[in-house]
């Protein structure tokens, strides 16, 4: 399958106190986008970025945050973000080691197989249109 996205980014963290790092794979195949997703634990490996630009710091990153089952999905300057209309406002935390990141319950997915289905569209096509329609 080809796809526009030429870096997947998996942050990491140590649990000796060394200072966290990227895990980086240039032009991933769909099946290491799977992996690293389904390795995400909302502490070592809280987060995972895919971006269509060799810029780590481009506009357009799609960042995937959590694990453990419970994920939130959104561009990274938060033009689009996963949204449950039937969710509760209330602020939940995912990525517990290091800063966290804050967002409402409606933000949060746990099915791990919609979180698959969304991130492969954008993986497919490095656009963010028509990922709500996704069931």
């Amino acid at each position: 399958m080809s796809s526009p996205i030429r870096q997947l980014r998996a942050i990491r963290y140590h649990r000796d106190g060394r200072p966290w790092d990227s895990e980086i794979v240039n032009s991933p195949t769909w099946e290491a986008v799977v992996a690293a997703i389904r390795r995400m634990d909302d502490d070592r490996y809280p987060t995972v970025q895919l971006n269509c630009t060799e810029y780590e710091d481009d506009e357009s990153i799609f960042n995937v945050i959590g694990g453990d089952g419970r994920f939130a999905l959104f561009h990274q300057l938060g033009d689009w973000q996963y949204t449950d209309p039937a969710g509760a406002d209330t602020e939940v935390r995912l990525w517990q080691s290091d800063q966290g990141y804050f967002c409402a319950e409606r933000n949060i997915l746990t099915d791990i197989d919609k979180v698959l289905r969304i991130v492969e569209a954008y993986y497919r096509t490095g656009s963010y249109a028509d990922l709500d329609a996704i069931t």
